[in-house]
């Protein structure tokens, strides 16, 4: 009888909801969310992060605060996320960066496959590939003369395994060219070196040459991206022009922790996704150059990892290190 009485009392404990984790019942978000971005402030990151802050504000109730943490090539604001609570109340807004900085260095910042995990893909944005207007006209006539002059051609870049710099690595590499490389400190006096004649080729985010393109100070020759740019639909993709195969993206998406709850990844993916399904935030993020993308954890998850491949590939052949 006494066996019979501990068996309904267990029956019925089973019935009762769980009180043994309560984290893992517990409503998210209940506080507020803070969005790391590594990047200095009034860049593309903090402008796509804040559309995203403000649609995740709306639907549920509870602010994001945008935090910029810059600094070390993003490597600090990356750092922090990764040592941060895994509860979905730290967050970081990743790009291109992400899965190119650890490749840099001999001892890695951060691991962006072992320790975050991808929540959504962002946006995209072309890079594009200008001239001076004393180069040759079209892709196909500069490799032609490239490949008769070796190293008499340079390109300029934001700085040494940079983006611009990375991506005219690969150029090169694919292009089967010798071209030097000359580093600035930023977009901005590469731009100026470029327009000046001092350096003949760079590539640039294709928001901000436009207005150099428009007025023929500059030349695009191609887009970085396997498909044309809506920007400037008439320039050919790097790959059509001449390179096969070719083919840079400017990423952005968000990751979080890699012991984040299941749960909380799922809810911050569906939340996003309906964010950037809406127009407005497509059209905001147009104005930054970024195409909304959005998608699945497993689609992201295998985007950086092949990102991290191809990049590591490129950073070996190219000799290029970090201290």
């Amino acid at each position: 009888m006494k066996s019979l009485s501990i068996i309904a009392a267990l029956a019925i404990l089973a019935l009762l909801p769980s009180f043994a984790s309560p984290a893992s019942t517990e409503h998210y978000p209940s506080k507020p969310i803070r969005m790391i971005d590594p990047y200095a402030p009034g860049g593309s990151t903090e402008a796509q992060a804040r559309v995203l802050a403000e649609k995740l504000n709306l639907a549920w109730g509870q602010p994001v605060v945008i935090d910029g943490r810059p600094g070390a090539g993003s490597a600090i604001g990356t750092q922090i996320v990764a040592k941060s609570t895994p509860d979905g109340y730290t967050l970081l807004f990743a790009n291109a960066a992400f899965g190119t900085v650890p490749n840099l260095y001999k001892n890695p910042p951060f691991d962006p496959i072992k320790e975050f995990a991808p929540i959504i893909q962002v946006g995209t944005q072309p890079l594009m590939l200008v001239v001076h207007p004393s180069l040759p006209s079209t892709l196909r006539d500069l490799l032609t003369y490239a490949k008769a002059n070796p190293g008499k051609l340079n390109f300029g870049s934001a700085g040494t395994g940079g983006a611009s710099h990375l991506a005219m690595e690969y150029f090169k590499s694919m292009a089967a060219i010798n071209i030097v490389h000359v580093p600035y400190k930023g977009s901005a006096p590469a731009a100026v070196a470029i327009l000046a004649g001092e350096i003949q080729l760079a590539t640039f985010s294709a928001n901000s040459v436009m207005p150099h393109i428009r007025s023929g100070k500059l030349r695009a020759l191609g887009v970085t991206t396997a498909k044309r740019s809506s920007l400037l639909p008439d320039v050919p993709t790097v790959a059509e022009a001449g390179v096969p195969g070719y083919e840079v993206v400017q990423w952005s998406g968000i990751v979080a922790p890699a012991a984040t709850p299941k749960h909380i990844l799922a809810s911050l993916n569906q939340k996003l996704n309906e964010a950037l399904a809406s127009a407005d935030a497509r059209e905001r993020l147009g104005r930054v150059g970024v195409e909304a993308a959005g998608g699945t954890q497993q689609a992201f998850a295998a985007f950086i990892a092949s990102e991290v491949r191809k990049w590591r590939k490129v950073i070996q052949e190219a000799g290029i290190k970090q201290e």
